[in-house]
């Protein structure tokens, strides 16, 4: 049997060839299923150890997950992507895109997606001149669920908090940018169309 098989594997930490955990564990499978449908074969030489056929299991499990962990909420996957009515300045520009996370200096990439936001905050009955355009940059949470916008640029705290509700960012003042789904194309200057998030 499959148990019995099992209980007669020889393990050899010695001879661990240098292959991933998920390696180890598919061959470790496949070994073991041969010698359960071959009662009399000989026990299977295998270069895992126990605790590596463990670590395999995991990486298996986790390797899908992980591998969309960030690019999930960059882009146009992340609900902050995109173009919003500020009711403290009605009809003008306020765009987020989220692009990738930036490199750490440990030579890991952060968990946390950088955001460029811009907008607009007077004159806005008409397509502003693109030097009235302000630009600042924030980091969204890791959970997906808030963005930390930078204001100081404008006068405002380094870190402000928002968090998504329902459909836009809410703010500690109260304040709420409401999501406009299809962008505000007319709210954009003309000369720069790197602006458009559709």
């Amino acid at each position: 049997s499959l148990l019995r098989a099992c209980s007669r594997l020889e393990i050899h930490p010695a001879q661990v060839a240098p292959r991933s955990h998920a390696a180890h564990a598919v061959s470790m499978i496949a070994a073991l299923a041969v010698n359960a449908l071959l009662p009399g074969a000989p026990p299977p030489q295998t270069t895992a150890t126990r605790r590596g056929l463990l670590g395999g299991f995991a990486a298996l499990v986790a390797a899908p997950a992980a591998s969309h962990a960030v690019s999930a909420r960059t882009g146009l996957s992340s609900v902050f992507t995109g173009e919003y009515d500020d009711p403290q300045h009605p009809g003008c520009l306020r765009s987020i895109k989220v692009g990738g996370a930036p490199m750490l200096p440990s030579g890991r990439r952060s968990r946390n997606p950088q955001a460029a936001i811009a907008g607009v905050d007077s004159a806005c009955d008409a397509r502003p001149e693109a030097s009235a355009v302000w630009k600042l940059t924030g980091s969204v949470a890791e959970s997906g669920e808030s963005i930390a916008i930078d204001f100081s640029p404008k006068g405002g705290p380094k870190d402000l908090l928002g968090v998504w509700e329902g459909d836009g960012i809410k703010f500690p003042d109260g304040n709420k940018w409401t999501k406009v789904p299809n962008g505000t194309p007319s709210r954009r200057p003309a000369s720069l169309a790197t602006l458009n998030s559709d």
